[in-house]
């Protein structure tokens, strides 16, 4: 029995190219299946431009040899309807001709070609370019393969990761929520939650995670579950904190950190205790003025051992807005790197009074996609609104 010792895997079959040979002379295109013949590829022909359009349309070849002076319609004119249409502008063209003019094979490659061959015809220089682009067209299949892939696999993880955040928002009386959430590449760092504390309590936590992408996002949906692992009420801010920070020692002194804020409500005295580190101020609006709310605050989460962080304590008044946010609010860039800056989004903020919760970040929203322009963000954008009721 032989050993399967240092045996390899069989090579996989390479799935044969199809190549269409466009030329009204019989002669060449005799000339041109014979030089192609036992290369493995599919040889289609076409004696004409019509023709060579048509079966471009039923048969999508990965390479057109193209003669370029042909009657009714030349090879420039061919090339321009198969790049000009989107089933088969993909198709790589290589033009033959006689001519021999640089401004003629200028005007082939501007209309979409990947090559230029000069008649009359040497074997070996149309079987390597014809090899070379082919390897090119295969190594494109792959690489728009792995990356539609990739953008499925990308996309999956975005909606698991929507799915950690709270669907709907809880509620107390007198007391609504609205939020908005957008990552700048499918999955971020930015994470926000509402939980209920006691009775008339509730939880407000908003993380930021440096970085973008995977990594950020990993780490976000690791918070999250710590977070909701925390013993106890989740009554006190600073304790909550301190327990999530606690649980990532094995990330103290690496490149992450994460900026966090958690504060609990009362829907009965409206008092407000916090604990920050790191984050960025929530806004006050309070008939129709906004302010900073600044909490005394301790360095992030992710760095270090956090001995003491600092409580804060406010109390609201009824028909109180309470914005909380991450950086990518407020460093949301126009086409000329201008910031949207915290002034931005305190203008805009003052403008949304007398909206609904979730009008109201809807608002917020559009006034950074009109900033900016539409542009896609650099940085994951959280807006969480906590508007206690008149």
């Amino acid at each position: 029995m032989p050993s399967s010792v240092g045996s390899s895997a069989p090579p996989q079959p390479t799935v044969p190219s199809t190549v269409l040979v466009v030329d009204d002379s019989p002669v060449n295109i005799q000339v041109l299946v014979r030089t192609l013949d036992g290369t493995g590829h599919r040889i289609l022909v076409a004696t004409n431009g019509k023709s060579a359009i048509e079966i471009a349309h039923r048969t999508h070849p990965d390479l057109i040899l193209l003669d370029v002076m042909m009657p009714e319609i030349d090879g420039f004119e061919v090339c321009r309807r198969i790049k000009s249409d989107t089933a088969t502008q993909d198709i790589a063209v290589i033009f033959l001709s006689a001519l021999g003019e640089v401004a003629d094979k200028v005007a082939g490659l501007q209309l979409g070609a990947v090559d230029y061959i000069t008649k009359p015809i040497q074997a070996e220089e149309v079987l390597a370019r014809v090899s070379n682009h082919l390897g090119v067209r295969r190594l494109e299949r792959e690489v728009r393969k792995n990356r539609d892939e990739l953008e499925q696999e990308l996309a999956s993880a975005a909606e698991m990761q929507r799915l950690i955040l709270p669907r709907p928002l809880p509620r107390a009386d007198g007391i609504r929520f609205g939020a908005h959430y957008e990552t700048s590449r499918h999955v971020g760092g930015d994470y926000y939650d509402v939980v209920r504390v006691s009775e008339d309590e509730l939880g407000i936590l908003i993380v930021d995670v440096s970085g973008h992408g995977a990594p950020s996002a990993i780490v976000m949906a690791m918070i999250r579950a710590v977070f909701h692992a925390c013993p106890g009420s989740k009554a006190d801010p600073a304790a909550v904190l301190q327990f999530i920070n606690r649980q990532f020692r094995f990330m103290w002194g690496s490149s992450m950190l994460a900026t966090a804020l958690y504060t609990v409500v009362s829907s009965k005295s409206l008092r407000v205790r916090g604990a920050c580190c790191g984050h960025l101020p929530p806004l006050l609006l309070r008939g129709g003025q906004v302010e900073l709310l600044k909490f005394e605050a301790t360095c992030p989460l992710l760095l270090m051992e956090l001995e003491s962080i600092p409580c804060s304590e406010f109390v609201l008044e009824r028909g109180d807005r309470v914005l909380f946010y991450t950086d990518g609010v407020t460093e949301c860039e126009d086409p000329s790197e201008n910031m949207y800056e915290i002034e931005g989004l305190m203008n805009a903020f003052r403008l949304s009074n007398g909206y609904a919760p979730e009008k109201l970040v809807e608002f917020l929203s559009a006034d950074l996609n009109r900033f900016s322009h539409g542009r896609e963000p650099t940085d994951d954008r959280t807006l969480l609104l906590m508007a206690v009721e008149p």
